[in-house]
């Protein structure tokens, strides 16, 4: 007479371990998945950082000082603490002018685009990548 022996059969093996595969399989695609969208997010946030910090810098300075005759869709001139200066997007770098003084606010590409309009007398409006800012000046 046979005893009764506890124990899976191959059958049983076979189909636990093609679960269990295909449960893992998708906690890794899952989790590949989230890494790509925490780092498209971490990039995103990082280039609004880079503009809102600009966009400060350039709109203290317009709001502190007059904005001169000569100011296109490119680039603004300013009258800065007494001198001359001005922004403007050059080979993918933001540039800042004052005097003879000259500063890039942006790394290669870290900026697409800048623009500038003049809405009404003493106001500009500032566009950077997709953000917008509208600062009057001293005038």
């Amino acid at each position: 007479m046979r005893k009764c022996q506890a124990g899976f059969t191959l059958v049983e093996l076979i189909v636990a371990l093609t679960l269990l595969t295909a449960l893992v399989s998708g906690l890794f695609y899952s989790f590949g998945q989230g890494l790509r969208v925490w780092r498209k997010i971490n990039e995103r946030v990082a280039h609004l950082q880079i503009a809102n910090i600009v966009a400060e810098r350039i709109c203290r300075d317009i709001r502190s000082s007059a904005v001169l005759a000569g100011s296109n869709s490119a680039e603004v001139f300013l009258k800065i603490g007494g001198e001359g200066g001005s922004y403007k997007l050059v080979d993918s770098k933001i540039r800042r002018k004052k005097g003879s003084t000259t500063a890039y606010l942006t790394d290669d590409g870290e900026i697409k685009r800048l623009a500038f309009s003049y809405p009404a007398v003493g106001a500009v409006n500032v566009s950077i990548d997709d953000l917008s800012y509208l600062v009057s000046g001293r005038n």
